[in-house]
Order: C-alpha cells, then sequence, then structure tokens
C-alpha cells in the first residue's frame, strides 16, 4: 500500500530540513489540544534578520484581527511599518511619505519581500498557538492539521510540555506550501500563553526571515497608526 500523498511531502520536507527533523516523528505529547486557543492581545519585539539584513528590530502588536508591525534599523528609524485589520491593510512607504493598499493575505517583511502571512495567522505563529479545529494525522504521527480562511496549516507538535516545533502553511487543497515556519527553544508560560516561542525561522521562495523573541507582554489591541493620514501613494493633489 502506497503512503498517502500528504504524508509523502511532509516526510520529504523533514528529510531536507536537517537532523533536527529528520527523525521519524513520535506520537502527539499528552494535551496536545491546549495550544488550540485564541492568541492573548500582546505587544512583542524581535531582533529581525530578513532579505540581506541582519540586526534589525522588529516590533509587532496585534489583537482583535488587528495587526500593527514595524521594523526599524538601530538606533533609529523606521524602514517598514504596516497596519491590517479585517480584510484590508496598508504599508507606509516612509521614504516617499506615503502608503500604499495591502493585498490580503501577504505581509512585507522589506521593501520588496513578503511572506503569505494575514493578520490572524501571524498571531498563532507568534504565540505558538494551532488553529480552531486542528486535528491529529493518524498517517503523519506527531503532526496536526487544520483548514482555516483559505489556508491548510499542518504543525508537529513535540513534548512533554506541548509546544509546536515545524509549522507548513499552504493554500487550501494545495499540498505544496507557501511557507516553512521552524520554531525553535520555546519558553515556559509566560501571561498565560503556553509554550512561548524564543526563535522562529521562515522560509516562503527565496525569502528567508529570523526572528528571536527580546520582549513579549499582553496589551491592549493595537490601534490604527498616525501615519494612516499620509496620502496614498501615486493619488493625485
Amino acid at each position: 500500500m502506497r503512503p498517502h500523498r500528504s504524508a509523502t511531502i511532509l516526510l520529504l520536507l523533514l528529510a531536507a530540513a536537517g537532523c533536527r527533523h529528520a527523525a521519524p516523528p513520535g506520537p502527539l505529547p499528552q494535551g496536545w489540544q491546549t495550544l488550540v486557543a485564541a492568541p492573548r492581545n500582546f505587544a512583542a519585539l524581535y531582533r529581525f534578520s530578513c532579505c540581506g539584513h541582519r540586526d534589525l528590530v522588529l516590533t509587532a502588536r496585534a489583537g482583535d484581527g488587528r495587526l500593527s508591525l514595524s521594523v526599524a534599523v538601530p538606533p533609529g528609524g523606521t524602514a517598514l511599518a504596516v497596519w491590517v485589520a479585517g480584510e484590508g491593510g496598508w504599508v507606509n512607504r516612509v521614504k516617499e511619505g506615503c502608503r500604499e493598499p495591502l493585498q490580503k493575505g501577504v505581509l512585507p517583511v522589506s521593501a520588496s519581500s513578503s511572506l503569505p502571512l494575514d493578520a490572524r495567522l501571524v498571531a498563532l505563529l507568534l504565540t505558538g498557538l494551532l488553529p480552531s479545529g486542528a486535528r491529529e494525522m493518524p498517517e503523519l504521527p506527531g503532526w496536526v492539521e487544520a483548514t482555516t480562511e483559505g489556508y491548510l496549516w499542518r504543525a508537529r507538535v513535540e513534548g512533554p510540555e506541548p509546544h509546536c516545533t515545524r509549522v507548513l502553511v499552504a493554500r487550501a487543497g494545495d499540498e505544496n506550501p507557501l511557507l516553512v515556519v521552524d520554531i525553535e527553544s520555546p519558553l515556559g508560560s509566560a501571561s498565560g500563553v503556553p509554550s512561548l516561542p524564543r526563535a522562529l525561522s521562515l522560509v516562503a521562495g527565496s525569502v528567508k526571515a529570523e526572528l528571536t523573541l527580546q520582549a513579549w507582554q499582553t496589551s491592549e489591541a493595537p490601534s490604527p497608526p498616525s501615519w494612516l493620514s499620509a496620502p496614498v501613494c501615486g493619488a493625485k493633489p
């Protein structure tokens, strides 16, 4: 009997990822369902590397379906700012002094690079949680999957304290991942959030990004940034 096609693709991805993921997966840890939860509103600070740049500072605030994200080059100066709320969003083109509409399901991480994520998926990744409806994959022990908002989300969960170590995100109905995320060294529970990730490595095609957590706290949901009053790029006066 031939292996299920989904399991075959996942195993190939594991083998290509290096020793940490090459070992045969074990069973899901007891209590893994505790990761199926809505993220709390939070604010977080990360060291960020992407797209040929290192040691950037990324600030993220998320809550109530909204996401405010900014990337700065130390010691100061905003390189990129993004606002996502509901179905729409904006990118602040800082140098041009204008704002540009953001395509749904796309999160810019530099002036020319982006990741296939929306505000809700970003919140799940940064808090180490799983989407609603996540279910065990019998064909691949140790993995769970969920279909959410047009995405197929698959995650490797390890223990003894349940935590995600790898996430694959694809379009629903497509087995080829758009995004592969490795989650390293989970921290202990913080402010009621289980298995808060310390570091994340994200790969989407040729785009590679790394985040290392510096600070995290629960907070109010983000408010619309002041730069939303800037003119739309290319608009006639």
